[in-house]
């Protein structure tokens, strides 16, 4: 049975007329009527029966037509989708994100700017670190990598989107928050909260060395997972905190306050990524597209995709 046979029954069945459903099918009313009869034939039921000049549906007839144009409607709306997806208008792209960057960062709108002009193309986002996206880019299991770091190996390819200098981030009754700006000499025995290492290991590690270039060693009195409970403790007076100017709105939220520290010299990156041989897929190629013009209203310039090493 093919296809064929399917279309031509159900025509058959709305114009219960041979003649008509010829001329409706574009076909001579000879080779209509073989392939009924070889439909009947090969199922080894009657479908339809003579009725005065045309023709009438058996119950098993009518029953086989609404099953038919069911047929049929599935098959048309999955060619349609099917060419939908070749073409990149529907399907899922899977995203890794460095889950701090939810909150202070140009992924919100680099995501709502793709919704827009892809409403039909479902993004997956999971939270994970860079080197975790490294992984699953390789494995297939992500088409887009967001991080703070760009890949360790040239089988990867990145762009730096953004750029965000590192601050200190203070109660507002500190006694260095009526300060414009700190030396990391004013972090001396100052308590420390720090986002655990497991979670963001190069800043955490970062965030450490470059204070030991001062001779400071910080005193981490706590690692919190959270962003929010994290600075919800920093507001309260516990401890202060490190993070990016882009904080300063979700500070503003607690009151706590964001003081750059001038011989500090660690900055945050947002870094995009994906394996070369995706960037031309349908579904990929709009998204390193809104990127690549997102990384330029912020920063001018052309197009600055390298590969990774």
């Amino acid at each position: 049975m093919e296809l064929r046979h399917l279309r031509y029954f159900v025509v058959l069945a709305e114009e219960e007329n041979f003649h008509r459903a010829a001329e409706r099918l574009h076909v001579s009313q000879s080779p209509l009527s073989r392939q009924m009869r070889d439909l009947q034939a090969e199922l080894g039921i009657t479908l339809i029966e003579p009725s005065g000049r045309g023709v009438r549906l058996t119950t098993a007839g009518r029953f086989f037509a609404e099953k038919a144009r069911r047929i049929l409607a599935g098959v048309d709306t999955a060619v349609h989708e099917t060419s939908l997806v070749a073409q990149g208008k529907i399907g899922t792209v899977a995203i890794g994100f460095e889950t701090g960057r939810a909150y202070f960062d140009t992924l919100g709108t680099i995501v709502a700017t793709f919704r827009r002009r892809r409403p039909l193309i479902a993004l997956r986002l999971t939270p994970m670190s860079s080197a975790e996206q490294w992984e699953a880019l390789h494995a297939g299991e992500i088409l887009f990598g967001y991080g703070n770091y760009p890949p360790n190996d040239r089988s990867l390819h990145y762009v730096e989107v953004a750029r965000d200098r590192l601050g200190v981030v203070l109660p507002p009754d500190h006694r260095l928050a009526t300060r414009s700006w700190l030396k990391t000499a004013d972090l001396r025995s100052e308590p420390v909260l720090l986002q655990p290492r497991s979670l963001y290991p190069r800043l955490y590690d970062d965030i450490i060395a470059a204070m030991r270039r001062h001779d400071i060693v910080l005193d981490v009195v706590a690692e919190v997972f959270d962003l929010e409970a994290l600075l919800t403790l920093v507001t309260s007076g516990d401890a202060i905190t490190f993070g990016p100017e882009k904080q300063i709105p979700l500070l503003l939220l607690g009151n706590a306050v964001w003081r750059p520290v001038v011989d500090l010299d660690v900055q945050v990156a947002e870094i995009g990524m994906w394996r070369p041989e995706d960037a031309d897929t349908p579904l990929l190629r709009p998204l390193i597209d809104i990127v690549n013009e997102t990384r330029v209203s912020i920063n001018g310039g052309t197009d600055t995709t390298v590969s990774g090493g």
